[in-house]
């Protein structure tokens, strides 16, 4: 792409414009990564700001863009104001929760570049590789007692019917576990899939404080199909030496060393997975925890958090 000096950014989320993206690190700190790239591009001469604080379209050189079809009407609108702009995609959803990001919909001439996660697609032509954004953190310790288990999500339903998607796979681990005192449950919406439930602890305002509490977390995607597709879940576990069941990215082991997290496909049922988590001796999660700790001060996480994210943003604006 052409030497640039004015970036506008499209958040799929009306909440996020006026700049707030770049100027409050969000739940769970998620904008966070969007705050270091706004600095790292500005020492570099490079302004960054979301769509709504440029008055006249022709003054952007380049557009980032996530979830475009939840903004066509805006997308229409600057390519009028501004025919030549380059527009860069930004891959943030999985195929089972946003089919509108399926291969074929990007080649409809709208875009210039796609930056995604997902390594099959990967052809450095015109689809180029990306991680998917996490806040950088360090580790957090806790030597005092911790927990058995918990999982952190929200309740939600398969609206689209894809057999790759696995939040039926999240109700059935919350189904074994009910009323099971080692297990807590936390996020929106599941006393809507069944107020009965007594480990139900509610919503949390930090997931890693409550992972602090805990030796084990329930981590699934959305889907169990993405290859490269490993999202924030995992690393919010990791970073407090939670130590993940993991479920999602089939090809997660090119990612992440396997003893940093326990594979739930190697279980043929729940009740093997319980008793291999209940009889793991402390001397294991700390040589488990030994490990995520020495992955977590590696180039290989790096390139997950804000400073790959501005790293990858930055040379692909550049090419």
């Amino acid at each position: 792409m052409e030497k640039i000096k004015n970036i506008a950014f499209l958040p799929a989320y009306k909440p996020k414009l006026n700049n707030k993206i770049f100027s409050s690190k969000g739940d769970n700190d998620l904008n966070e990564p969007f705050i270091f790239l706004k600095d790292h591009l500005n020492k570099l001469g490079i302004k960054l700001n979301t769509i709504d604080y440029y008055k006249n379209y022709k003054e952007i050189h380049l557009l980032i863009v996530s979830r475009y079809e939840m903004n066509l009407k805006i997308l229409f609108r600057l390519l009028k104001g501004n025919p030549k702009i380059k527009i860069l995609h930004l891959s943030t959803e999985e195929l089972s929760v946003a089919p509108t990001q399926r291969k074929e919909f990007f080649f409809s001439g709208l875009f210039d570049r796609i930056l995604t996660w997902r390594d099959n697609e990967v052809d450095n032509v015109f689809f180029f590789k990306y991680n998917y954004m996490t806040p950088y953190r360090d580790y957090k310790e806790n030597n005092k007692s911790r927990n058995l288990l918990c999982m952190i999500n929200q309740f939600q339903i398969n609206r689209f019917g894809s057999k790759y998607n696995i939040y039926q796979e999240r109700t059935y681990i919350v189904d074994f576990f009910k009323d099971n005192p080692d297990f807590h449950l936390y996020g929106y919406n599941w006393n809507n899939y069944d107020p009965s439930i007594k480990n139900y602890k509610g919503i949390i305002d930090s997931k890693i404080e409550v992972y602090l509490k805990y030796d084990f977390s329930i981590v699934f995607e959305n889907s169990n199909n993405e290859l490269g597709g490993i999202q924030e879940k995992i690393w919010d576990s990791l970073l407090t030496g939670c130590i993940p069941v993991y479920y999602g990215a089939p090809n997660i082991e090119e990612y992440i060393p396997k003893k940093c997290f326990i594979d739930y496909r190697d279980f043929k049922n729940m009740d093997d997975l319980y008793s291999c988590l209940k009889k793991m001796t402390l001397k294991e999660k700390n040589q488990r925890r030994n490990i995520i700790k020495a992955f977590l001060n590696s180039n290989s996480y790096k390139k997950f958090t804000s400073e790959g994210f501005s790293t990858t943003i930055k040379r692909n604006i550049s090419e």
